[in-house]
């Protein structure tokens, strides 16, 4: 009897993009073998996860760095870092902006709105192919785990009516042959005397009877040890599924965080820009909007910074890792072997049949195929025996003085027993084709484990990363949605020495009796060339609620002349002779 299908060959692994790209990521000399997690060589383990520690750790060190330098930037305050700080814009008169400083808050608002608009986008996208990716894979793991459970269920059935008809064909079995063992006690010598050699046959049956007594019990062990094998990692999919509730309260709260947060903050913006100075709004987003925008940015890039070396790490287990690229199909091989070794029983059988495409080699159910054969050989040795007896049957009635009919149905009933169990074992193979099996795995292992999956952690890395750089510059930026502030005249006045620049050494001796000279308060220009200094700068000290002054030329005070200087003396060495 013949059980391989040798017309069947199981699909082969087609990589993704996504498993190239995240496999590309960098590992900072470390390996790219996933199994080698799973091995009996702590350095090999110690060397991968080294290498996924230092891929988060790359990447959170740049966001902590980011944080801290706009911790900086708050503390340096406006007169150092300017509207870094977070305070608003202070821009002087357009009379006195030579370096067109008032076109800086429009462009930094411009930046910054375009920051959200992409940040929205990245969260939008976010929901829409990584969670959705998620819930492909996780209905694809569902529906198959609930086609094995299926596939499980009835196969037990099937194993509990072969052990039940195996159970009878033991009684009968052994009844059988303690008949056969005596069939003509009255003559020995039957097949001289009459021509009929039914002892031959008798002993055929009786022998290929005894041989069942093991397809029954080995058959059914190899039988159950599958089933409680695949019902036990059925059962660990299903609680790993179950505890994977990825779009839970926290998820969802994240994403509607970043979709409302961003919101609120460009319609501050907005109303800036159309001029209008609403205090109380930005009052609300400077001390509830804002804090709250900057814990759902923390929150994005730290798990930005876990899912790198997770996605890396999934990336590898789906390619197979190491040098050659045999997908998920040689990481489970090899993953069993460092677990149990080189040995060859019908567990690695069963494991590398289903998972290796069906290939020949693997092929689990030689030994069954011995039993069937066993149990086709018996069937027809109790026919064999059944036709014999009923042709020559008054004859050996008479010779060896007793009933026959006793025996024949007994004969009878263990045939039939006989081929019910055949066909039972014929359908719980059946169930067990590798097209049945194989197809499960692919769609679990390759679609959803293998392409949903990675597809899903790769969406979500990439908007998150988005999401973190767009929501730093934003924090950064976050003066855009205050009202600019013009120079406005103070009484306080910040001085600072400096030197003009001139080509002229009186230029420079003027400027420099200006400065030791000048009242405490006034700023000098450092305009080139001229002897006069300009305009001091006017200074507002600036603040969120600080009011904005216009300042005209009418409103300057009038320009400073430095004193007259006497003429430098003339050094010795500059005398002729």
């Amino acid at each position: 009897m013949e059980t391989f299908e040798d017309d069947y060959v199981g699909p082969a692994y087609e990589m993704p993009g996504s498993v190239i790209n995240l496999r590309r990521l960098p590992r900072f000399g470390y390996g790219y073998d996933f199994t080698a997690v799973i091995s009996p060589s702590q350095a090999a383990q110690v060397d991968y996860t080294k290498g996924l520690v230092a891929l988060c750790i790359f990447l959170l060190v740049i966001f902590i760095f980011w944080t801290i330098m706009l911790l900086v930037f708050k503390v340096m305050g406006p007169g150092n870092a300017g509207f870094l700080s977070g305070h608003p814009f202070v821009i002087p008169d357009p009379i006195d902006d030579k370096k067109n400083i008032q076109k800086r808050p429009f462009r930094v608002r411009i930046v910054f709105l375009v920051a959200s608009v992409l940040l929205m986008i990245s969260a939008f996208l976010f929901v829409v192919l990584g969670v959705a990716n998620v819930d492909n894979a996780t209905t694809t793991m569902g529906q198959s785990i609930q086609q094995a459970e299926e596939l499980v269920q009835y196969t037990n059935q099937i194993a509990e009516e072969l052990a039940e008809v195996g159970k009878n064909s033991v009684a009968l079995r052994n009844s059988a042959v303690k008949e056969l063992n005596n069939i003509c006690p009255n003559n020995p010598n039957l097949a001289e005397m009459t021509g009929v050699d039914i002892m031959p046959i008798a002993e055929k049956a009786k022998t290929d009877l005894t041989m069942l007594a093991t397809f029954i019990s080995d058959g059914l062990k190899t039988l159950r040890e599958s089933l409680t094998l695949i019902r036990s990692g059925l059962n660990n999919v299903d609680d790993g599924i179950e505890a994977l509730d990825f779009w839970g309260w926290q998820m969802k709260l994240l994403a509607a965080g970043l979709f409302i947060l961003p919101s609120f903050l460009i319609i501050g913006v907005g109303l800036v820009m159309l001029d209008f100075d609403v205090k109380p709004y930005q009052k609300a987003i400077s001390y509830f909007i804002m804090p709250l925008f900057t814990l759902t940015v923390i929150i994005t890039y730290v798990f930005c910074s876990v899912a790198l070396p997770a996605a890396a790490a999934s990336s590898d287990a789906c390619s197979g890792g190491g040098v050659e690229l045999g997908g998920p199909d040689d990481t489970l091989l090899t993953i069993y072997r460092n677990l149990r070794g080189d040995e060859k029983g019908i567990l690695f059988l069963f494991a590398a049949f289903y998972t290796q495409r069906c290939l020949p080699e693997y092929y689990p159910f030689g030994i069954l195929d011995r039993y069937f054969d066993d149990l086709d050989t018996a069937i027809t040795s109790t026919d064999s025996f059944v036709e014999t007896i009923g042709d020559n049957l008054a004859t050996l009635q008479l010779q060896c003085g007793r009933q026959f009919d006793s025996v024949l149905k007994l004969v009878e009933d263990t045939n039939l027993n006989l081929r019910n169990l055949q066909k039972n074992a014929n359908l719980a193979l059946d169930l067990f084709q590798c097209k049945n099996i194989n197809e499960l795995y692919v769609n679990t292992v390759h679609e959803a484990g293998c392409t949903y999956s990675v597809d899903a952690m790769a969406w979500m890395l990439a908007c998150s990363i988005v999401i973190s750089v767009c929501g730093l510059t934003m924090i950064m930026l976050r003066s855009s949605y205050y009202p600019q502030q013009y120079l406005g005249m103070s009484e306080k006045w910040i001085t600072k020495e400096t030197t003009t620049k001139s080509a002229s050494f009186e230029s420079r001796s003027s400027s420099k009796s200006f400065n030791n000279t000048k009242s405490p308060g006034i700023l000098p220009s450092t305009s080139q060339g001229s002897q006069q200094p300009s305009t001091p700068p006017r200074i507002l000290e600036v603040g969120p609620d600080s009011e904005s002054v216009e300042c005209s030329p009418e409103r300057l005070p009038p320009p400073q002349t430095a004193p007259p200087t006497s003429p430098p003396r003339p050094s010795r060495d500059s005398i002729e002779i």
